[in-house]
């Protein structure tokens, strides 16, 4: 049987009862994690009212925080008004700036180069400075283009990427590099003429970054069409070019998302070809790479007529099955249920395996393969998981604060309680878990792929 991480498990159902803002990657328990931001005012952080706030990298510092890790974070290199040349001046230079943590300045200085040196993570948004010293706008609010001043700068932006990747994998050849690319700053000139043309200056320059980027090694993250979806929220000062918080969220949350599904690929790449599912409904679906991948691995399959129905609720049956299949459960014997002799042999065999290994119990005689699974149901049969590897089982301290999982039984409360004290569980709300929400093929196709850790 293959191993299943205790760490992994808390992961895991990050993906059923948070959403992907609270998403953190496994780390072990012993290892701090060191992320360094880097860039201009959107890295600083600075707000729609022009004040230094909570940017997208307080924001992951935060998320990685609350799930009681530690995180050494630094912004202070971060400065509103960078552009390429000031951050591949400040490496080459060495410059010593104070550490800007989530609790503010500290009076503890830092050279750039040993925080790069540290780093496991760092974060970049730069380039639009350099891009806007070349437009103009009037005091009537009239917009104008210094086109070969524009068209130079875009070419300056690429070299000086590919030199500030050069000079930070010199330093520091196994950190984790992730680019913010740029948005739209002005949604709110009414000119179609006008917004042509930014649309086509962010169009061009995200795709030079984003093939430098790539080329490098690093994570590009894409965030103009999340930002213009809703400019009024994400940029709501028309008269300032910076994110709200519910923005800095938005890139937060992208960024992570495009790390988890890097990491996804490395592992694929490092196993060889990747298999792309042939599946007709997954293409532009959040899910797509987690679902390529279970594909890959033969974890899971599709459907006759072409399609993975990502969004399709998964049955009792269908979990169990694909989680014998994921972590190689085999039994010995028949499984004592009444209700699956109808089903095909080997998913009668999975079940038995997953009986056999005590992830589920006998119920009456009757397993319920066609019932819905639902967060809590995977509750308890992560934990199991776990707590066979583990050898050993969870004892809380006390319960986690979830009203709406006092009837249910006490190896549930536990299963639940056991992901809370690890600090992975915040819940719907305060005081509510939703434990019986049910659990998509999506969703399951990304937590087995993150889960499954051969060992």
């Amino acid at each position: 049987m293959r191993k299943f991480s205790v760490l992994l498990t808390l992961v895991l159902f990050l993906q059923l009862v948070l959403p992907l803002a609270n998403i953190v990657q496994a780390e072990d328990e012993s290892k701090s994690l060191y992320y360094l931001a880097l860039g201009d005012s959107l890295a600083a952080g600075m707000n729609e009212n022009g004040e230094i706030g909570f940017g997208y990298a307080d924001l992951l510092a935060k998320n990685y925080q609350e799930q009681k890790s530690e995180v050494i974070f630094n912004k202070g290199f971060s400065y509103p008004g960078f552009t390429t040349v000031d951050v591949l001046k400040g490496i080459e230079e060495n410059v010593t700036k104070p550490i800007y943590d989530l609790n503010g300045v500290s009076q503890n200085n830092v050279a750039i180069k040993e925080a790069i040196q540290q780093a496991d993570i760092i974060t970049l948004s730069v380039g639009a400075n350099d891009i806007l010293k070349n437009v103009n706008r009037s005091e009537s609010g009239e917009f104008s283009f210094d086109t070969s001043g524009v068209l130079k700068s875009i070419q300056d932006v690429s070299v000086n990427y590919k030199k500030i990747f050069e000079s930070i994998y010199k330093i520091n050849p196994e950190v984790k590099m992730i680019v913010m690319g740029l948005y739209n700053p002005f949604p709110y000139i009414e000119d179609p003429a006008i917004q042509k043309q930014l649309s086509l200056l962010v169009t061009t320059l995200n795709n030079s970054m984003k093939s430098i980027v790539e080329n490098n090694g690093g994570i590009f993250t894409e965030v103009a069409a999340q930002i213009a979806a809703d400019a009024k929220t994400y940029l709501p000062n028309p008269q300032n070019i910076h994110l709200s918080e519910a923005g800095y969220q938005v890139v937060a949350d992208a960024m992570l998302k495009n790390y988890l599904d890097a990491l996804i690929r490395e592992e694929d790449n490092s196993e060889g070809e990747i298999v792309k599912a042939p599946f007709t409904d997954i293409q532009n679906h959040w899910g797509k790479d987690y679902i390529d991948a279970a594909y890959a691995k033969g974890i899971m399959n599709g459907y006759e007529d072409g399609t993975f129905q990502p969004n399709a609720n998964m049955t009792r049956a269908q979990v169990i099955s694909v989680i014998s299949k994921a972590f190689g459960l085999t039994g010995t014997n028949e499984a004592p249920f009444k209700d699956i002799s109808h089903y095909a042999q080997q998913t009668q065999d999975a079940i038995a395996a997953a009986y056999e290994a005590g992830l589920i119990k006998e119920n009456n005689g009757y397993f319920n393969p066609q019932g819905k699974i639902t967060r809590s149901q995977l509750a308890l049969i992560l934990m199991r998981l776990s707590n066979i590897q583990a050898g050993q089982q969870y004892v809380p301290a006390k319960q986690a604060p979830f009203h709406d999982i006092a009837n249910y039984d006490r190896e549930a409360q536990l299963a639940i309680t056991f992901l809370y004290d690890a600090g992975v569980v915040q819940g719907t709300s305060a005081t509510t878990f939703s434990p019986k929400g049910n659990v998509t093929r999506a969703q399951v196709a990304k937590i087995l792929v993150l889960a499954v850790n051969e060992k």
